[in-house]
């Protein structure tokens, strides 16, 4: 930190776990998981030789390696708790000195959890009334970058000190200190922003997400500074603000921006009134208006939802939006092709850091899908970057490893089962016997083939 910031620890949980023993059930549930995925591809065999759709397969399949991938991971996670006494900390607050704004400004910082034994750089999601937002809006990412469905990212949180003063774009007579949005956007874009780019590991992709008014100022930053946010998340926007300026604006923008490559998500709940409802209704008219080329965006009412419960779902499916082209395209799942599989893993890490990946589930599905076809090549390419991904789990080793067997290659085989021994041991997992045999098993063969 500069000399500028004074850091202080926010939303802190220290987590006390009972003392570990040698009856945990630990093993039981590892060993439970183990033959559940061990199973998997002789069932998906069976089922397949039934004639049931590659598609109705596939469901059946991630089905099944989902609730393996919680069993193991939910005990994983136990065991570790219950050895290590550990404080789970929500974020980090400071204060930072603004010479624009002529005042100390309090910043909040989540961190992705993998951030400290990482060297990767990370989209920032700025997030207006970040005090208050910072609780959900952790959460959801954390279950989304979990799924696959988003990248790791930063989260930066403003701490609102006068929301009339910093979100609205424009001075109005009756309202009170009204108007001073450009010199807030002037603080973020000059200071704030070139403080996390060198304090923290950060990737170009950037996010600015607000609330009500905090909405109005996220629109009028895209009409503004269309340079400096990749994508925008407006929440239940308060565009009656000066006689909807914000839907007025927008005529002249979405008319002088024929390309425009963004990503604008938009939504408000459907208890939040039909005045605030029809506002944003003709403020993506305009969008509807001019369509420009390369702009992706989404309108959506959250039902039974109002103006301070909207927030929650509207980060949640705003974010899933954004990032939904993490997802692997469905040709890969039908017609499943290595270049191409390679190309779509290199491109969401070069637009959103090398941290972006698939979640578990769906690598391991994948390349068990390509084991039952017999496709050991195309599996292994797969269960290669699911060890990349994710190479604290033992059993990512040992699924490649067996694809390695199958394809004949026991060298590869033998190695990576020692290596799926080395994580169990290291992470006490609880399968060393298991793994061991598959070593010795190979060794044996590899002696006798000499």
């Amino acid at each position: 930190m500069s000399e500028q910031a004074t850091e202080k620890s926010f939303g802190t949980t220290a987590v006390h776990a009972a003392k570990h023993d040698e009856y945990s059930s630990m093993p039981i549930y590892m060993a439970a998981t183990s033959i559940v995925c061990r199973k998997i591809l002789t069932v998906c065999v069976y089922k397949n030789k039934r004639g049931i759709s590659m598609k109705s397969l596939r469901q059946a399949l991630r089905a099944k390696i989902y609730i393996g991938l919680i069993l193991m991971a939910l005990c994983y996670a136990s065991h570790v708790l219950a050895q290590t006494p550990c404080q789970i900390t929500l974020a980090t607050a400071f204060n930072l000195h603004s010479k624009v704004l002529d005042e100390e400004r309090t910043i909040v910082v989540a961190l992705p959890a993998e951030y400290e034994d990482s060297d990767a750089h990370y989209p920032v999601l700025y997030l207006l009334d970040g005090m208050q937002n910072i609780w959900h809006v952790v959460g959801s990412t954390e279950v989304l970058t979990r799924t696959g469905h988003m990248p790791p990212v930063i989260i930066v949180g403003i701490k609102s000190v006068n929301r009339i003063r910093d979100f609205t774009p424009s001075s109005v007579k009756e309202i009170p200190y009204s108007g001073g949005g450009g010199k807030f956007l002037e603080f973020i874009s000059s200071e704030l922003m070139p403080y996390i780019d060198s304090n923290y590991r950060t990737h170009p992709y950037r996010i600015l997400e607000g609330h009500s008014l905090g909405g109005v100022f996220t629109a009028n930053t895209l009409m503004e500074r269309t340079d400096l946010f990749n994508a925008y998340i407006v929440m239940s926007p308060a565009f009656w603000w000066n006689k909807e300026e914000m839907a007025q604006k927008a005529k002249t923008f979405f008319e002088a921006h024929s390309t425009l490559n963004k990503s604008l998500y938009f939504s408000i709940g459907t208890e939040d009134g039909m005045g605030m409802r029809n506002e944003l209704t003709r403020f993506v008219e305009v969008i509807q208006q001019h369509q420009p080329e390369d702009l992706r965006w989404e309108h959506r009412e959250m039902d039974g939802e109002g103006h301070m419960s909207a927030p929650l779902l509207t980060n949640y499916f705003g974010l899933k939006f954004v990032f939904a082209d993490m997802q692997l395209p469905e040709q890969l799942w039908s017609a499943y092709d290595n270049a191409a599989f390679l190309a779509h893993e290199t491109k969401i890490m070069d637009k959103y850091g090398k941290a972006a990946k698939q979640s578990g589930e769906n690598y391991v599905t994948l390349a068990l899908g390509l084991m039952k076809e017999k496709n050991y090549d195309e599996a292994i390419t797969v269960f290669k970057r699911n060890v990349e991904a994710y190479p604290l789990y033992p059993p990512n080793y040992a699924w490649l490893a067996d694809a390695y067997e199958q394809n004949k290659d026991y060298a590869k085989a033998l190695e990576t089962y020692q290596q799926a021994l080395e994580r169990s041991m290291k992470t006490n997992y609880g399968q060393e016997e298991k793994y061991t045999s598959y070593i010795e098993r190979l060794k044996e063969f590899l002696e006798d083939k000499d």
